[in-house]
Order: C-alpha cells, then sequence, then structure tokens
C-alpha cells in the first residue's frame, strides 16, 4: 500500500525525485568541500575559435600591412601625357598599384581572352567540317555499296 500511496500522490514527487538525482548527478563533491558542477565540454567551439582567429590573422595582419604600405609609400597613380608612339599597357590603365599588379599578374588582357575565344572557335568549325564530310563519305559509300572494309 505504501507504493500505491507514492504513485498517487504523481507528479509533485516524481519531478522532487528527478531533480534530486540530476543534482546528484550534475554536481559533484569536492575534497575541498566545494561543488562543481559537471557540464558538457566546450573543446570544439574554443578550438574552432582558436583556429579561426590564427587564420585570419594570418592573412589579414600581411594583407594590412602591405595595404597600408602602398597607400603610404607609392598612392594612387596620376595622369600625365602620353609619349609618341608609346601604346600603354591594360594594366596602366587603373589608377591604384593593387589593382594594377592583381590586373598584370592574374588576369588576362581582352585581346588574348578575344584570340583564345576565336581559336576555340575556329577548332569546333573544324571539327564540324570534319563530322560533315565524314556523314557525306559514309552515305556516298552507302548508296554504292563498292567500299568492303571501310568499318576495319
Amino acid at each position: 500500500m505504501g507504493v500505491l500511496s507514492v504513485l498517487a500522490r504523481g507528479p509533485a514527487l516524481r519531478g522532487q525525485l528527478t531533480t534530486a538525482r540530476c543534482v546528484n548527478f550534475c554536481q559533484r563533491r569536492m575534497s575541498g568541500h566545494e561543488t562543481m558542477i559537471i557540464t558538457p565540454s566546450r573543446w570544439q567551439w574554443h578550438k574552432f575559435k582558436d583556429m579561426f582567429h590564427f587564420y585570419l590573422m594570418l592573412g589579414a595582419i600581411p594583407l594590412a600591412l602591405t595595404s597600408f604600405f602602398v597607400n603610404v609609400k607609392v598612392g594612387p597613380a596620376t595622369l600625365t601625357q602620353i609619349p609618341e608612339g608609346y601604346v600603354p599597357k591594360d594594366w596602366e590603365y587603373h589608377s591604384h598599384p593593387i589593382t594594377r599588379f592583381i590586373v598584370k599578374y592574374r588576369y588576362k588582357n581582352y585581346q588574348e581572352m578575344y584570340e583564345r575565344k576565336l581559336h576555340v572557335l575556329h577548332v569546333e568549325d573544324e571539327k564540324r567540317q570534319m563530322r560533315l564530310l565524314e556523314t557525306k563519305i559514309k552515305k556516298v559509300i552507302a548508296d554504292r555499296e563498292d567500299v568492303q572494309g571501310y568499318s576495319y
């Protein structure tokens, strides 16, 4: 009967038992009579923060120093008269030194890209002409039926 009276009291007692059990598992008594609260590990979060800050600073500090040095020491380009017979390069039209560096060493100039595209179109046109010629030859062979070993 004692068990039934405990069950009859219901949720109030069950809530107290659950909290008491959690207190026993979530806290641990230390030798100095202080309680240590047991929490899930935050090692991954701290590792992520450390790595993020490390790589951010690994990239941000050199870029900031380079940008500062270029802006203070070199500065933006100024407009001057073009000498007779001189054709300016593509990167010389940009005023900022970092932009000029990127355009000079990273991007291709417009004329080179145009000629590359023309070459690709020329190769595709040659392939198309070869396919047309091959279909024409196969049609003539099929019409005349006089070539025995074309498929070999």
